[in-house]
């Protein structure tokens, strides 16, 4: 996802999180940080030990999805889980990543895993799987003949769906972030910030989006993507 204005030290973290780089993701903090991650501190040496045990050494795979800044700190979203090499998959799981800045450093990050959005399980499975960029994850929710109406374009059965989905979504590396979820007759409608690789002059910042999942058993049957013209 694009990340306008992240400050130096996360993006620092991130690109060596990403990259494998366990000195690299060190040095961004400060010699006093502090780690809080499921309410346990862990400081000096101990986030080595964290950091390697948790992410690095774990092979976890980090996808952001959110940025906000609140109470004078920087709030990251991400969704973690997978192994790299695809063996012995960890379920992915959102958490909020609290970080906070001093100078050009990290002196504090708090970890803090939010309750999901209380979601039907396909719906649920349909952000995973485009917030991990996995298309084959992402097409086994639907139904074979289901329909997808993305901006007032139809998108009928798997084959268009796989077409729709490599292209605009996976291929566009879409990334989810829930701000609204509610049931209404059998549907859920989902309201969302959307980010990505898109061309987005012309776009607001954040992009909303809601979603209207028609969902029957454990497959999406009918899914309409539409940017409403009012505020959430």
């Amino acid at each position: 996802m694009r990340l306008p204005n992240v400050p130096r030290p996360v993006a620092t973290f991130l690109h060596a999180m990403e990259e494998c780089d366990s000195a690299g993701l060190l040095a961004t903090f400060t010699p006093d940080a502090v780690v809080i991650d499921g309410g346990k501190e862990h400081r000096g040496e101990e986030i080595e030990k964290w950091n390697d045990h948790h992410f690095l050494g774990a092979k976890v795979t980090v996808y952001p999805i959110n940025l906000a800044r609140r109470e004078g700190k920087i709030v990251l979203t991400v969704v973690a889980g997978r192994h790299r090499d695809g063996i012995d998959e960890i379920k992915p799981v959102q958490l909020d990543w609290w970080f906070t800045i001093a100078g050009d450093k990290v002196s504090a990050l708090t970890i803090i895993q939010e309750k999901a959005p209380d979601l039907p399980s396909p719906v649920a499975a349909y952000i995973q799987a485009v917030n991990t960029f996995d298309l084959e994850a992402f097409l086994a929710t639907f139904a074979d003949d289901a329909l997808v109406n993305d901006q007032l374009r139809d998108h009928w059965g798997k084959p268009a769906i796989r077409e729709w989905g490599a292209r605009d979504i996976i291929g566009d590396r879409l990334t989810m972030y829930v701000v609204k979820a509610v049931k209404h007759y059998g549907q859920a409608i989902v309201t969302a910030h959307v980010d990505g690789d898109y061309d987005a002059r012309g776009l607001p910042n954040p992009l909303v989006l809601s979603f209207y999942f028609s969902a029957y058993g454990e497959k999406i049957v009918q899914l309409i993507i539409l940017r409403n013209q009012r505020d959430i």
